[in-house]
């Protein structure tokens, strides 16, 4: 915790520079400030200098990695940098110093200069003098390793003292860079001390531009990057005065960041594996940076690094490499952050995987779905395992990061990359790039009329199943508005996938491509059957290597070609490929369409002989279902699918079915059945012999006959009996657990019975004693609050002292208070004092980053009297977002009350209020603030608005009193979050039981449970409701960003609803249920939303009280806490 003033800035009419950036109280600088106050500025620069050589308690980690570019440490002493085959020799003979030309356009133009003049902006060579100076043991070479660093800085600093605002994201990178290297060097003995007086200077100035950018960059990877870079420069450089502003300020925007752009799901919002991996190692950057300095980041920054690295680790291929998905040219992209948080976590299977399968634990994650990003279908983890990426990230991000690939699929298998996404070579404008970016062409999915998917439309996700011997995905894009794509990817698992895309929604004709792309391999096309064959033993002389057959399968009215390209462009590892084979399947059609495709690797070898056929099912669009008889090497198996919500019972050839997909696998030659499978069914007959039946319908059941045991797998929960066809079977097991089961014949049965365990995770009685309170009443110290603006001091005489500012300049004061709750309830008794113009304020600011960016409470003196005013400023822009009369005058003392829980902010005067909704600023600390007067502000009292160690405002009025949450919504809903029950991994599946007592206070409206919540925009709403026809009634809603709302069970209710009830809610996998005073009155099941917290919501005035919550996901709450806190 900060405490105390922060001393005036040591500026005094001609002293230097030094007095002006330094704050020269700190103890160590004292001798710094006598040389100053003596007028000696040299001696003050050398004073300096033997103070950083010598100072310790204040460090910084990671230093000494590898530089960007291929010059040597000893070429970049002389001056010579190179990048690839591009070198230039920057040394001035004539000055002997280094002479850097910063518009170099390394090879390229003006317009499109080469990429090296970016990276030398960046400074990405610098790391490569640091490493060379800290493993160097001959004092001449470090000097002039050192002599470089200082001379070529100095240099950009005199070339370069502004920059255009395509640039910051630069100015961010090379900040990084001049305080890691003056980490290394500052002990370096031939420094010059004037020279290290002009680079803190310039480091200062990057930092001080940084800071007045930042805002405009919110939306992207820039602005994390350059927070970083402010942060790590604050917590390194105290001494400077604005460290004292910076620190919190870029920890604030970085939460405020993550808060705004890491999806319900989990997954931040760029959709490239590249710049989310980026993402998460800027972060933990800035933990690394908080750790060795005795600070502690908020949760929510720590827990948004482990989030992004867990969707890293969860979508790794086989090879542990990650899909270049979007702008990703790095194979490794994520390898950082997984160890990191495997490290910070004791996850040992993350240290696994980033290891590269050295240390650590083998994973059991399996298959997975982030539903708002992307799914993983797996059959295990080992370097020959199958793996499907299916790619449909909805986002608002629309930028250049973003490829046109919704729906596209990676695979692997037997060892190596099968079907791939191009990723991307480099930014340039070319051809090429333009290609692989910027093309749906490029990536494996269907196109329609020669366009790219454009940016910004719904992408959506309704299916998702899982077991040991299925996977099934649904999702949707409708980028071709009006026409939907609907793709669902089938895993027959292990084995291989059927990937069925059906296009709906216009009754035109267009031309359809269906595309493939693959790691170099030359494909093969059978003419007649359109069946292609890539990789294999296809290429004479070389080794055979794993390889893929596609075998489409047309639907009537799609007169389907096949077409093999040769200009491909694919990038593979470190190498981008061109003129590459690639893949279409072409149609033309009027109306809905679809075709549907079965995808088989295989190992290293000759390909495998695959085929198949489509089943009729009369009078049935492709649209409703569809079926196909596919011949394996070995084996023969049938596939049904309907895309109906409420399958109908339907036969397909020999087989029948009531379900929404079933397989059946026979051997060759009229052999038995060796596996089968089906999903939300509950019958499945071939040949008129049941093969599955169930007492009710089954979510999932996928079983296989090995010898004399029959293997069930059932991924979502199932209460009830089974039979199976398992005519040898001595042995059942469901889910590898031996089972007892009866015979009848060929049918053996089994009973299987959910259940869930679950550990107490929240207990809320919502007392007044759970929230904490602060009273400030600055009787013996400012207990903290450090004047930033004006002229503050303690006022007044003991035993009754005050926050006083006494100025009044036409100026914004503000005196911070950095240790705040971010839904915080403060009161201030704040007296007026001297105003010189008509129109004055005195106000609150809180949830404060900075004086450029805060909500303000003002009470305002006007020619018309006094005002009360709710304002934000953000980026220095003032907005007045409500305002009203005060029934007073503005010269009087009075008492102000500033509320803010979620994005609903209060401000009160009396029995006058003031109100708005916004969501710009969700956390910051306090400040007092006048402009134009002077006053004096006492008894500052700061309370939570909401229990921080538990729960976080979302939106609408939220209130803690006497033993009740009071929700009231202010635009629709009223919505908090249990923020502690939040899972540590979103790619594991966390069940939740809660339950609360709810009083429905409004005439007609719903309040409920949220179960796997994050926002205001994800979870399942469980809720009980009262209509203006005087019914009642409790619902399941699923909302998922653009998946939803979708209804998924509605009940009506006896209860007239008039007083308090017990509400229950729990969600076990896949099935809801819902409970009104302990009876169950309502059950559903959904397949999409598998993993957040706990919640609680209203669409009127309710309140709710004794929430209990227990769950299946584990994990330890950090309490928040103060930027800054840490040692000074």
């Amino acid at each position: 915790m900060v405490t105390g003033l922060s001393p005036a800035r040591a500026a005094t009419t001609g002293m230097s520079d030094l007095g002006e950036l330094l704050d020269l109280t700190r103890p160590g600088l004292a001798r710094v400030a006598e040389e100053l106050a003596a007028g000696d500025g040299a001696g003050a620069a050398t004073e300096l200098k033997a103070y950083y050589a010598g100072r310790s308690g204040i460090e910084y980690p990671g230093t000494g990695g590898e530089g960007g570019g291929d010059a040597t440490a000893d070429e970049l002493a002389a001056g010579i940098f190179r990048f690839g085959t591009v070198t230039r020799d920057f040394y001035d003979d004539a000055a002997e110093r280094i002479d850097v030309d910063w518009a170099d356009t390394w090879g390229g133009t003006d317009s499109a200069p080469g990429s090296a003049q970016v990276l030398m902006s960046d400074f990405a060579f610098m790391s490569t003098l640091t490493s060379a100076y800290l493993k160097e043991s001959d004092p001449q070479k470090r000097a002039a390793y050192a002599s470089a660093w200082m001379h070529i800085s100095l240099d950009f600093f005199a070339d370069n003292p502004s920059w255009p605002q395509n640039r910051n994201l630069s100015g961010g990178k090379r900040l990084t860079q001049l305080v890691t290297a003056f980490s290394v060097f500052r002990t370096e003995p031939s420094i010059d001390a004037n020279d290290l007086v002009a680079y803190l200077s310039g480091v200062h100035a990057t930092t001080d531009r940084l800071a007045t950018v930042l805002q405009i960059h919110v939306g992207n990877n820039w602005y994390v990057s350059m927070a970083r870079a402010i942060y790590v420069t604050a917590v390194y450089l105290p001494e400077f005065t604005a460290s004292f502003g910076w620190e919190p300020f870029a920890v604030r925007s970085v939460e405020r960041f993550l808060r705004a752009w890491v999806k319900g799901d989990g997954v931040y919002r760029e959709p490239t594996f590249n710049y989310q991996a980026y993402v998460a190692d800027l972060i933990n950057t800035m933990i690394g940076v908080a750790d060795a300095n005795g600070r502690t980041l908020p949760h929510g920054i720590v827990r948004s690094a482990d989030w992004i690295a867990d969707a890293l680790f969860a979508t790794r291929q086989p090879n542990l490499e990650t899909a270049l998905v979007g702008d990703s040219p790095n194979t490794d992209a994520g390898e950082s952050a997984i160890r990191r948080t495997g490290e910070r976590n004791s996850w040992s299977d993350f240290t696994w995987v980033a290891s590269g399968r050295t240390e650590g634990t083998v994973p059991t994650l399996s298959s997975t779905v982030f539903p708002i990003s992307y799914a993983v279908q797996r059959s295990g983890w080992d370097a020959d395992a199958q793996y499907m990426l299916i790619n449909n990230q909805n986002s608002s991000y629309t930028a250049s990061h973003r490829h046109p690939d919704d729906l596209s699929l990676v695979m692997a298998a037997y060892g190596r990359p099968l079907i791939v996404d191009p990723g991307a070579a480099d930014y340039s404008a070319t051809p090429t790039n333009d290609w692989m970016r910027r093309t749906t062409e490029a990536h494996n999915t269907i196109e329609v009329d020669g366009q790219p998917q454009p940016a910004g439309l719904p992408r959506s996700t309704s299916l998702w199943r899982s077991n040991a011997g299925l996977d099934i995905y649904r999702g949707k894009t409708q980028a071709y508005r009006p026409i939907a794509h609907d793709r669902v990817v089938y895993f027959v698992k292990p084995g291989f996938w059927v990937v069925s895309d059906d296009l709906t929604g216009d009754t035109g004709a267009h031309d359809y491509r269906q595309l493939w792309h693959f790691p170099g391999d030359p494909v093969t096309v059978d003419p007649n059957t359109n069946i292609a064959t890539v990789g294999f033993d296809t290429v004479p002389g070389a080794a055979p290597v794993a390889g893929v057959q596609l075998v489409p399968v047309a639907q009537p009215g799609a007169d389907l070609t096949s077409s093999v390209h040769k200009n491909g462009v694919v990038r593979v590892g470190e190498q981008v490929l061109t003129n590459v084979d690639y893949l279409s399947y072409d149609w033309s059609a009027t109306g809905a369409t679809g075709v549907d495709t079965v995808v088989v690797p295989g190992k290293a070898g000759a390909a495998p002989s695959v085929s198949a056929s489509r089943i009729e099912l009369p009078q049935v669009d492709h649209s409703v279902a569809s079926a196909m008889e596919i011949d394996l090497p070995k084996a023969t198996g049938r596939f049904y699918l309907s895309r109906e919500a409420i399958p109908s019972s339907r036969q397909f050839g020999d087989a029948a079915t009531d379900a929404g997909t079933a397989y059946l696998e026979r051997a060759d030659k009229g052999g038995g059945l060796t596996r089968y499978a089906l999903t939300q069914g509950s019958s499945l007959v071939d040949a008129g012999g049941t093969v599955i039946k169930a007492s009710g319908v089954v979510s999932d059941v996928s079983v296989e006959l090995q010898g004399a045991t029959a293997q069930i797998s059932l991924g979502d929960p199932f209460t009830g009996t089974l039979s199976i066809n398992a005519p040898k079977a001595r042995t059942v097991k469901i889910n590898g657990t031996p089972t007892a089961f009866t015979r009848t014949g060929d049918l053996v049965t089994v009973s299987s019975k959910a259940a869930f365990a679950l550990k107490p995770l929240l207990n809320e009685e919502f007392t007044d004693a759970s929230l904490d309170s602060t009273v400030y009443d600055f009787n013996g110290s400012l207990g903290g609050w450090t004047p930033v603006q004006g002229s503050w001091m303690l006022g007044g005489t003991q035993p009754d002292r005050q926050l006083a500012q006494t100025s009044s300049t036409d100026t914004q004061s503000l005196a911070v208070q950095q240790d705040a709750p971010d839904d915080v309830v403060m009161t201030a008794d704040i007296v007026p004092g001297t105003r010189n113009q008509t129109t004055a304020t005195t106000g609150l600011a809180f949830r404060y980053h900075d004086s450029r960016n805060h909500y303000r409470a003002d009470v305002v003196s006007t020619s018309g009297g006094a005002k009360l005013q709710l304002v934000k400023v953000y980026n220095a822009t003032s907005t007045l977002l409500a305002e009203t009369e005060l029934p007073i005058n503005a010269d009087s003392a009075h008492t102000l009350t500033v509320t803010a829980v979620g994005k609903h902010l209060t401000a009160t005067v009396g029995s006058t209020s003031v109100s708005a909704d916004d969501t710009q600023l969700p956390t910051g600390g306090a400040a007092a603030s006048t402009n134009g007067r002077a006053a004096a502000f006492d008894n500052i009292t700061m309370k939570e608005g909401l229990d921080q160690a538990n729960w976080r405002g979302i939106a609408g009025k939220a209130s803690v009193t006497s033993g009740q949450l009071k929700l009231t919504p202010t635009d629709g809903r009223a919505h908090v979050l249990a923020d502690s029950t939040l899972p540590s991994r979103f790619s594991e599946t966390c069940d939740y039981a809660a339950q609360a007592t709810v009083t429905i206070n409004g005439s007609a409206g719903t309040a409920g449970i949220s179960l796997r919540d994050t926002s205001d925009s994800y979870g399942y709403r469980i809720h009980i409701g009262k209509t203006s026809n005087r019914t009642q009634y409790a619902s399941i809603v699923r909302e998922a960003h653009a998946s939803g709302p979708v209804t998924v069970g509605t009940v009506s209710l006896s209860n007239p609803l008039t007083g308090p009830v017990e509400l229950g809610a729990a969600i076990h996998s896949d099935r809801i249920t819902v409970t009104l005073n302990g009876v169950q009155i309502l059950e559903g099941r959904d397949t999409v939303v598998r993993s957040g917290g706990v919640g609680l919501y209203a669409s009127t005035e309710s309140t709710f009280e004794n929430v209990a919550v227990a769950g299946s996901c584990e994990r330890q709450r950090v309490r928040p806490s103060v930027p800054g806190a840490g040692p000074q």
